[in-house]
């Protein structure tokens, strides 16, 4: 069986489970990202960003208070997207460089050209996954959606949440068995071989670069 990458990025945290996430993944030899947002960053956080950190996951920016940038100024685009970074830098030393996930994924001309101008690489959504984020999602319809969309290439949009934790339990194994190996974003790019990845630009799925 051919092997098939895929990776998994979790918006908003830290929150609770993403500790509990990190240790899942591990059980079947994964690895994932967290989109982490600066004004949740603090003392009594730290330790789930370092758990992660230790354990080979991947930190990428989420700005700092999760606004529609769409809708506001120019410099506070640019602050909402640089403060995370500096954050998780001052307090664990890990450089989360040019990776981001736009809030929503909402943008406009002048946001997708700022991004640009910061040198971010822009992670999409490219599988479904049962509308993780609302409240009354739950842990049968986002593992359904997810394994029926979950593709080779894909960069796919979760968050860090209680019920897709549980979610986590049916699909990660169900896809160790399919034949995906879930990767860092970093990772899923190289193993792909791309090297000039464009800044700036919601990234779906990395084979349609």
């Amino acid at each position: 069986m051919q092997t098939k990458y895929m990776t998994i990025v979790f918006d908003d945290g830290p929150l609770p489970f993403m500790c509990e996430m990190v240790d899942l993944f591990n059980q079947y030899d994964f690895k994932a990202g967290f989109a982490v947002m600066g004004d949740r960053i603090n003392d009594d956080t730290e330790y789930m960003l370092k758990h992660a950190i230790d354990n080979g996951f991947q930190l990428v920016g989420h700005s700092h208070s999760h606004p529609r940038l769409e809708t506001v100024t120019h410099e506070q685009v640019i602050k909402e997207m640089t403060e995370p970074i500096a954050d998780v830098k001052n307090r664990t030393g890990y450089d989360m460089k040019n990776w981001a996930r736009l809030p929503n994924l909402c943008r406009d001309e002048q946001v997708l050209q700022i991004c640009k101008e910061l040198k971010l690489i822009l992670l999409g959504h490219g599988i479904l996954c049962g509308h993780d984020w609302t409240p009354d999602a739950n842990a049968e319809t986002i593992a359904k959606e997810t394994l029926e969309t979950a593709c080779d290439g894909a960069v796919a949009c979760m968050h860090v949440r209680e019920q897709t934790y549980k979610a986590l339990v049916t699909i990660l194994p169900e896809l160790k068995k399919r034949g995906f190996n879930l990767v860092t974003p970093d990772e899923l790019f190289k193993i792909k071989g791309k090297t000039d990845i464009p800044f700036g630009v919601h990234i779906h799925n990395v084979n349609d670069i």
